[in-house]
Formats: structure tokens, C-alpha cells, sequence
């Protein structure tokens, strides 16, 4: 009981492991460029060159290096945080809110081999 009394509301429920590919964000009419940087089952980071409001939501779609060969992924995410880290450079926090069956099997495949 007491450790749930510090547990840390705002701690990911899902690790995360690095990855560096170019991916695809859009949201309303815009479609945005932009690098992952992490990705886990729970959601994922990636480079922006403009801020992406909290609340947001938008599709993502990516390629996830495997043995085998690249696997496209194409998710629904809603931002949790926009950070600002260098001019033209922003930080994006996200969870997925619609994953499907056979992307978070392509990810679970990254993630344990990772």
C-alpha cells in the first residue's frame, strides 16, 4: 500500500526503445515530416520543426526495421506534450489511441529485439 501511495501518476505504463526513422504525422489538412526518436507499445517521441498542441490528434505512419525487413506502421496518436528544445525543433510526447492488431505486433517484435 504504501508503495502505491509514490508511484508516479505521470510514469509511462510501457517502456520505450530507440528508433531513428523518418515518419509521417498528419493532422486536420496538415501533413508534417518529422524523426522518431522512441517508440513502445503505449505510444511515442518524435522531432517536429513546429510545435503540435497537447490534445492533438493524428495519424503517424512509419517504417519499423526488422530481420526481415522493414515493416510500415500506421497509428492514431494524441499528443501529450510539445517541448521546445533548439530553433525548429520540438520534442513530441504521444500515446496511441488506436493501434492495430498488426502494428503493435510489429512493434512488440522491435521492442524485444531491440
Amino acid at each position: 500500500m504504501a508503495d502505491e501511495q509514490f508511484r508516479d501518476p505521470n510514469r509511462r505504463a510501457f517502456a520505450r526503445t530507440v528508433i531513428r526513422q523518418p515518419a509521417t504525422v498528419i493532422y486536420g489538412d496538415t501533413s508534417v515530416p518529422v524523426q522518431t526518436l522512441d517508440v513502445g507499445q503505449g505510444g511515442m517521441c518524435f522531432l517536429a520543426g513546429r510545435p503540435i498542441g497537447p490534445g492533438t490528434r493524428c495519424t503517424v505512419t512509419f517504417d519499423v526495421p526488422l530481420g526481415d525487413g522493414p515493416a510500415e506502421v500506421s497509428a492514431s496518436l494524441k499528443v501529450v506534450y510539445s517541448s521546445y528544445l533548439a530553433a525548429a525543433q520540438f520534442k513530441i510526447g504521444t500515446v496511441f489511441t488506436e493501434l492495430s492488431d498488426e502494428a503493435a505486433g510489429v512493434l512488440a517484435r522491435y521492442t524485444t529485439a531491440a
